[in-house]
Parts: structure tokens; C-alpha cells; sequence
């Protein structure tokens, strides 16, 4: 029988009433019973909210419920009422969810405010373990796979959003659908203003489409980050708006996400493509599902893979909600787009988790094509934010390797601190929590991609012709394939040996049992491999098949000198080389007046034909209809005649030309004609009377505005005339080697920094013609060495200026460099020359577009090129016979291999990732 107490503090021996016990005292002072389990109420609510709370927010705080727990106890010992326990275990309910709540934002803050680490080495390097160690309890937490949230990131699709939900309820089980959240980021109009209202309001019958929208566009990783946090199916299914998926394409990624029995399993589907017009899949389009890493942290398709998926292209892929929640989604500091897939494949192999491509899941996706309107994207994405999202993803994930990644030219203004990668806390709090394995256990258990498909060479050589002494050269271009010629080997002098020559053995062996390395020739640093299609013709380079099933990429050097094509069915050799001479010397033989000189300064023109105007030679005529009262003719060859001798004179960068007496010159009317024409003083500086005497011929050379041709004096009966010829003497752009005709030296230089550039060997200088004042563009040439020739380097600019003009070098069309108005305030890549003094050169510096995929390499000025030699594949009887013998140089370890021999090497008895833990291995066949 319950006992009467007075209001106050219990006595000792008396336990206090409240909700868990007793008997509550009423309006009347009439007390109440409560049940034994009611008083504990509060010792059991008050950590229970709190657990739950935390459990939605992914994190396991103990020390937060230990103290709500003990919090419960007091109040059921302490508060003797029943109203009063419920009230004070409200507050206090709300007291430590509320504390909970600042937590999380003090978390938040703290990753987004510390402050970036000045060393470049901005990732500490992860434990040395191989597998990543799964929280406590995970293997057995079972975890329902039933319902998606299908979240479309849709930035400007317009009509393609509403296509793309469309296709999706007509071809997805309906009960698998929780929902479709349509990110609208930033779209104008509106995505909902233009979405089809069935699609909208359809009730019952329609699909559970919510949107959400951004008012600025944030990219396609915040879109995703933004639909991934509020999505609340089982499983997340990110697709991009343009897609058609094939009926079935859901069970299959469901089947494939249960394989395992976890929830760690992230699935792809096999992507096809999608015609805009018809909106229906083409079925002579490609077929793609997995990608893998390079170097340069860009990715591209893996043919022949197994199950399991390096990395993902990133727009169309399923997670489960939990493992989303895990591995905390996207990186919240990368923007836009690009290096998500990355990071998320990283994450995904390296905190324990795996990548499976769903059998039977077939995806239709609009691929952009820049030649299509239709699907090129309608906002621009800032290559520094892609690259900073890659440079994140590298820094996170790739530990010591990730500096071979910003080696590459496209990520040297973060590695200098000119722009600066972020805050990396959120990587490295994951990677504590999680227990992340380093990347070389990455490479491990992918190392049929990464070393037998030769991504990791042992070295790096130069691949040399003992013939010619020439080297094996890649001529980038804008499209497959690019050539392959023999060039000037390239020195280990300043700027060190050029990529272009560099090359080593990759491609998997299929001929070997268990395919390991190699089978092929890989340029270094790029995915292009050395290929032939046949017998007799050129070879070139395509992408590497890193697999070995291209027959077309087996090359081998032998240890004998043979640079074999397939097993024995050829050889590389050079091809037949065009006389020393050349095309030019030719052209210039077919112009029949020759140069004989008199005394210095002094030549006639005498035609080299044979019949009756043999030994003719050219005579100014009186001609009344002629501005100067003269005109060229033959004649027949008289020492005495006065009208016969031509005397030279320098103007501008050549030779003015006077005719005999007449006080008149040779006139050139811009290529089109030949006259005789009074005389230009130099002040004027026009073209047209600037002639060349080269290899016994008198050559007036164009402007830039006339195509870079040059023309010879030519003679016949019906008169004088020009015959076009190639321009000699023009400087060109090559790779920059230890030659003669690179050397341009810094010298005569002046107390205001001005100098001349030399040329080794010839009495002339880097320089340019004079050219008229609405012409922007002007030639490179030597030309006599004078102070109107004199140049400057504008140090912060990076470029090269001559002093006359202020015009700087340019690099034109990428082979004849020219100059040209300078840009400011700084100087665009074409611009980006500097001068070596040691050896001599004028170097154009390596850059990039395209976010990485497009590369430029340092190459040099160069006003004696050789001619390129092209490469054939011949009978390999035929190439000895020839003498054809090859052999590497300049040979040397690259820091992959190094920095692979350092790695972690597999414990004995462990096991890689993707094996027994996580459901084994399906290597690819």
C-alpha cells in the first residue's frame, strides 16, 4: 500500500515519486500509484532520443549518450512528481538535443574554417594497412534494398529533363520508385515552368517527382550533393538528365547491390547511346561501363573488364542510402564539375567498399558532341575548378603518388600556391574514421591495369635509328591517329629531353599465360602506343588498348636492333628520304635566270636554257608605257653593256636591286609581277624591293598577308615573271634538340637589358622585315645583325619582344612562328617563349586546354630544320638489308616506378581489396 509523503525532499529510505513510480499527489493532496517501469522512464527516453538522433546523423558520439543516460537516472531518483518528471524530462530531452545540434555544426564549421597548410605535401600519408577495417558491427547490420530515389541533376536540359522522368516511369516496376528528385540548378526558365504538368500533378498514376531548386547554378556536384542528402529510398540512383534507361535496367542493379550481402556495393550500368531526336537508344552506338585511372588523374574507357570497376565515369551509378551517409557523399569543396568520379571511386575502393557493373542494367545517355547543338552544354564550367576538384581528389587518395600527378604541367599553379586546393579535413577525418587503405593497395588489386598493362613502366627511353642518328618522334594532333616521324634526338640539356621522343614497353602480352607485360610501345605520360595497320604503311600511335588484344600495337625491339610489328610480320624502318636538296632546290633549278657576279655588290642575270636564248641574259629596254621608261628583256650576254648589270644595295632585312643606270629597281607589286620601277628610299620601307640572293637566285619573299611564299626571278621570252617557291630562311618550330640551328645566343647586351640573339656559326641575327604599318603580323628570319634587331624579355610575362616593332614572338600556326602584337596583361600560351642561354635556346613553354586533355610541348626556334622522316612497316628482310638497326638511350627510372618499389608490399597472408571480405575478385577475362 502506497505511503502519504509530504510535499519537499524524500527522507532517507524514501524514494522520490515521479512518472516512474509511486502514486502521483492530486488537486486534493491525494496521492497517485505509478507503475515501477513509469518511474525509469526517463533513465531509458532520454538516451534513446539521443542515440537516435545520432544514428541519423551518421556519427556514434558515446560520450553525448553516456551522460543523457546518467542525466535519466537522476531524474527518476530526484523528481518526485509525475508532471514535474514529465516536464523535466522534456527539457532535458530538449536541452541535450539541442547540444547535439551545435556539435554538428562546430563539426561542420571546423571543416570548412581551418586554415590550408602551407606545405605542399598537404595529405598525411595513410596508415599502412591493405584493407580498410569496417566499423564494429557492420558486417552484420542488415541493411533493406528495395526502394530508389532516382535523383536527376539538371542544369539548362530544358525538354530533356521531362524526356528523361518520362522514359524513366515508363520503363522502371513502379513499387521500386520512392521517388524522382529533379535538382533544377539554376535553369532559366525554371525547370517548373516548363516541366509537363502530368508529370507534376499526376496523382496516383503519375511519378512521385519532387524538385528542388537552385537559384544559382552550382554545378553538376552540388546538384548531386544537394538530391543525394535529401533523398530517403533504400538505394540512390544518380542518372544524368539526358538518359533512357531499357526496361529491367532496376532489378538488375538491385540484384547486383545484394550480391555481397552488404550495403557496400556500388553498381554502374552498361552505358549505351542516346539519339536527342527520337529519344530512343542507337543501337550502332558504343557500349561502355567501366573507366580507369591515369596518371594525369583524367580517365578512359577499359575494354575487356571483368565484374569489377576501377573507377567510374561518375553520371550513372546506384548507392545504397546507408553507404551514401558513410562515406559522406560528394566532397563539399569541389565545384562544378570534374574529379567527383574520382573521389568517389577512390573512396569507395579504399574505405571498403567495392564497384560492380549490373548485369542486364542498360542506360541510353546523350553524349555531348560539339558538332551537335543540340546536346552541347548551355553553362561554362571554369577549368581552374576542375582542375582544383581533381588536384583535391589526387591529394586525398593517391598519398606519395599523388606528385606524379601534379607533375603534369596543368597543375603547376597549385603545386607553386599561385591558387590553392582547399581545406582537406573532411578527407582526413573520413579516412580516420573508416580506417582507408593507401592507394597502393589500389594499384594491387588493379594491377592488371596498372602494372601488366604497363602504366607503371620499370624505364623510359629514347628509341633511336643508328642510320640517320634520328629519333622516334609523336606528332600530336587534333584527332586520331597522330604520326610518327624520326627527328633530332632531343638532349638531356636545359628543358631535358622532350616527352614527345619518350617511350617505354606497355600493353599486357596475351601470347603469355596469365597476360602480363608487355606487348607494346607507349609514349610516356600518355595513352598513346605506338600502332601499324599493315604492311607498307606509316606508322602512327592510337590509344593504347592496355588490355593486348590490338594486334596493330605489338611492337617489340630486339636486342639485335629489329623494332618488330606483330610476331615477325614486319619491321620498322625508315622511309625512302627525299634527295638532301629537296622539293626547294628543285624549284629553284626549274627559275632560268642564274646569279653570276661581276665583282661585289655587282651580278648579272643570265638564263641557264639551252637553245637560242641559251646564255641570254636579262637587259633593262627603254619602254615608253612604262613608269620608269623601262622594262626587262634577254639579250644576248655583253660584258660592256651597262644595262645589264644590277648593283646591290641593303634595305631593311635584304637587298634593294638597281638596273644598270636607269636609276630604277627590280619590282616585285606584292608577288605579282616584275617591273622596273623607280627606286624606294628606305625610309619607306616597302617590300616589294627586298630580294634575296639564295643558291644562285634572286628570291623576293612575301608577307605574312601573301601565305609565307616566296617567288624566283624567272625570264623568258614573253618577259620577266615570278615562279613561286618555297620560302627559305624562315625560322621554324621543332622540338628543341642540341642543334646548330637552335642556337640562338644572348649577346651585345645593353644597360637597358636589350640584346641581340646570334646564331651560332653564321654572321646573322634573329630578326624580322620591316612591315607596313596596318600589318599586325610579321616573319621571323636572321637578318644582318643591327640595333633595330635588338630584343627584351618581359620577365613577368613570359615573353620575348623585339624593341623596333614591340611586337612579341608568337607561336602562329604552331609551326612557323611569327610576331605579333603582344598580348597583356599576360601573355596567352602562344606568347609563353623565353630565352636559355645555356644551350642557346629560344624555347616556347609547355601548356594545356581542355582541362588537361589537350598538351603543348616546349619546342625551340629553329632556322635550319631537318626534314621529318617518315616511319614504314617493311619486311624485315628488306630493313636488314638496309642496314635499319634501333636501340634505346637515354634510359632512366620514372618516379612511378620509384615510388611503386617504395610502396607497401603485400603482407603475407593478407588479402587485396575486393577479395573474400567484400566478395571477391572477378578479374577480367
Amino acid at each position: 500500500m502506497a505511503q502519504k509523503v509530504a510535499a519537499g525532499r524524500p527522507t532517507r529510505g524514501q524514494p522520490a515519486l515521479g512518472m516512474s513510480g509511486g502514486r502521483r499527489r492530486g488537486a486534493r493532496g491525494e496521492a497517485e500509484h505509478w507503475p515501477p517501469i513509469q518511474r525509469f522512464l526517463p533513465a531509458i527516453v532520454l538516451p534513446l532520443a539521443v542515440g537516435v538522433f545520432q544514428l541519423r546523423g551518421g556519427e556514434n558520439r558515446l560520450p553525448l549518450i553516456s551522460i543523457s543516460g546518467i542525466l535519466g537516472v537522476v531524474v527518476s531518483l530526484a523528481v518526485p512528481r509525475g508532471i514535474l518528471t514529465v516536464l523535466t524530462t522534456t527539457a532535458a530531452t530538449t536541452l541535450l538535443l539541442s547540444a547535439c545540434y551545435v556539435q554538428d555544426l562546430l563539426d561542420v564549421s571546423e571543416t570548412s574554417g581551418s586554415q590550408q597548410p602551407r606545405s605542399p605535401d598537404f595529405l598525411q600519408r595513410a596508415p599502412r594497412v591493405w584493407n580498410a577495417s569496417v566499423p564494429a558491427g557492420a558486417e552484420l547490420a542488415p541493411t533493406t534494398l528495395e526502394t530508389m530515389s532516382i535523383v536527376l541533376p539538371c542544369a539548362f536540359e530544358g525538354a530533356y529533363a521531362g524526356k528523361t522522368v518520362e522514359a524513366i516511369w515508363a520503363r522502371t516496376d513502379h513499387g521500386r520508385i520512392h521517388e524522382i528528385i529533379v535538382v533544377d540548378d539554376g535553369s532559366k526558365p525554371p525547370l517548373s515552368e516548363v516541366f509537363p504538368e502530368h508529370l507534376l500533378h499526376g496523382g496516383s498514376r503519375g511519378p512521385p517527382v519532387r524538385i528542388l531548386r537552385h537559384e544559382k547554378t552550382r554545378g553538376l556536384i552540388g546538384a548531386k550533393k544537394t538530391g543525394g542528402d535529401a533523398a530517403r529510398g533504400d538505394v540512390i540512383v544518380f542518372l544524368d538528365c539526358h538518359v533512357s534507361p531499357s526496361p529491367g535496367w532496376e532489378e538488375a542493379f538491385l540484384r547486383q547491390m545484394k550480391r555481397s550481402g552488404d550495403h557496400r556495393t556500388v553498381v554502374v550500368p552498361y552505358i549505351t547511346a542516346l539519339d536527342p531526336d527520337t529519344w530512343q537508344e542507337d543501337k550502332n552506338g558504343p557500349i561502355s561501363k567501366a573507366c580507369y585511372l591515369l596518371w594525369n588523374a583524367d580517365f578512359t574507357w577499359l575494354s575487356n573488364p571483368g565484374r569489377d570497376v576501377p573507377l567510374m565515369s561518375g553520371g550513372l551509378l546506384a548507392l545504397s542510402r546507408r553507404w551514401w551517409q558513410e562515406t559522406e557523399g560528394y566532397d563539399e569543396h569541389m565545384v562544378a564539375w570534374g574529379g567527383e568520379n574520382i573521389d568517389q571511386s577512390l573512396r569507395t575502393w579504399l574505405c571498403g567498399g567495392r564497384i560492380e557493373v549490373a548485369e542486364g542494367a542498360y542506360i541510353a545517355h546523350m553524349w555531348r558532341d560539339p558538332k551537335n547543338p543540340k546536346t552541347t552544354l548551355k553553362y561554362p564550367i571554369p577549368s581552374e575548378d576542375v582542375m582544383r576538384n581533381k588536384a583535391r581528389a589526387v591529394t586525398a587518395w593517391l598519398g606519395e603518388f599523388k606528385d606524379k600527378t601534379l607533375s603534369f604541367p596543368e597543375y603547376e599553379e597549385f603545386v607553386t600556391g599561385k591558387h590553392t586546393i582547399g581545406d582537406m579535413g573532411n578527407f582526413h577525418r573520413l579516412q580516420r574514421r573508416m580506417q582507408c587503405a593507401p592507394f597502393a593497395s589500389y594499384i594491387q588489386r588493379f594491377s592488371y591495369v596498372y602494372v601488366d598493362g604497363g602504366l607503371i613502366p620499370s624505364e623510359v627511353f629514347q628509341i633511336r635509328e643508328e642510320q640517320t642518328g634520328l629519333c622516334l618522334e609523336r606528332q600530336p594532333r587534333e584527332s586520331q591517329p597522330h604520326a610518327v616521324v624520326l627527328r633530332p634526338c632531343a638532349g638531356s640539356q636545359s628543358g631535358g629531353i622532350s616527352e614527345l621522343q619518350q617511350w617505354h614497353a606497355g600493353n599486357r602480352d596475351r601470347s603469355v599465360t596469365g597476360a602480363p607485360c608487355c606487348s607494346g610501345l607507349t609514349n610516356w605520360n600518355f595513352l598513346q602506343c605506338l600502332d601499324a595497320p599493315g604492311h607498307g604503311a606509316h606508322a602512327r600511335t592510337f590509344e593504347c588498348d592496355v588490355s593486348g588484344y590490338s594486334e596493330s600495337q605489338v611492337f617489340r625491339l630486339e636486342s639485335g636492333g629489329r623494332l618488330e610489328w606483330g610476331p615477325g610480320r614486319g619491321c620498322l624502318a625508315p622511309a625512302a628520304a627525299a634527295p638532301a636538296s629537296g622539293a626547294g632546290a628543285a624549284a629553284l633549278a626549274a627559275c632560268a635566270l642564274e646569279v653570276v657576279t661581276t665583282k661585289p655588290g655587282t651580278f648579272r642575270l643570265r638564263s641557264n636554257v639551252t637553245g637560242r636564248l641559251g646564255g641570254a641574259c636579262a637587259t633593262a629596254v627603254h619602254d615608253e608605257s612604262a613608269q620608269s621608261g623601262f622594262k626587262l628583256v634577254l639579250e644576248e650576254c655583253d660584258a660592256t653593256h651597262a644595262q645589264q648589270l644590277l648593283h646591290t644595295a641593303p634595305l631593311l632585312d635584304g637587298l634593294q636591286v638597281q638596273v644598270g643606270d636607269t636609276k630604277s629597281c627590280l619590282d616585285s607589286v606584292s608577288g605579282t609581277q616584275v617591273l622596273v620601277y623607280p627606286c624606294y628610299d628606305e625610309s619607306v620601307a616597302n617590300q616589294n624591293q627586298v630580294w634575296q640572293l639564295q643558291h644562285g637566285k634572286l628570291i623576293w619573299e612575301g608577307q605574312v598577308q601573301t601565305g609565307m611564299r616566296g617567288y624566283c626571278l624567272d625570264m623568258h621570252a614573253s618577259g620577266a615573271s615570278l615562279k613561286e617557291v618555297p620560302v627559305a630562311e624562315h625560322l621554324r618550330l621543332r622540338t628543341c634538340a642540341p642543334r646548330r640551328g637552335q642556337r640562338l645566343r644572348r649577346g651585345d647586351l645593353d644597360t637597358d637589358g636589350t640584346f641581340l640573339l646570334r646564331a651560332d656559326g653564321a654572321d646573322k641575327c634573329l630578326g624580322t622585315g620591316s612591315g607596313s604599318s596596318g600589318v599586325l603580323e610579321r616573319m621571323l628570319r636572321l637578318t644582318r645583325c643591327r640595333n633595330d634587331q635588338r630584343w627584351r624579355e618581359l620577365k613577368g610575362r613570359n615573353q620575348v619582344q623585339h624593341v623596333a616593332s614591340l611586337l612579341c614572338i608568337d607561336a602562329g600556326n604552331e609551326v612557323m612562328p611569327i610576331l605579333y602584337p603582344c598580348h597583356e596583361p599576360t601573355a596567352l600560351r602562344k606568347q609563353r617563349f623565353h630565352v636559355i642561354d645555356d644551350p642557346g635556346w629560344v624555347q616556347l613553354q609547355k601548356g594545356w586546354e581542355d582541362n588537361g586533355r589537350k598538351r603543348y610541348f616546349e619546342q625551340c626556334l629553329d632556322h635550319a630544320p631537318e626534314a621529318d622522316v617518315e616511319v614504314i612497316v617493311e619486311h624485315c628482310a628488306e630493313a636488314e638489308g638496309k642496314g635499319v638497326r634501333w636501340r634505346r638511350v637515354g634510359a632512366h627510372q620514372p618516379p612511378e616506378w620509384q615510388m611503386w618499389q617504395k610502396a607497401s608490399t603485400l603482407p603475407p597472408g593478407a588479402q587485396l581489396l575486393g577479395e573474400s571480405r567484400v566478395g571477391g575478385r572477378a578479374m577480367p577475362p
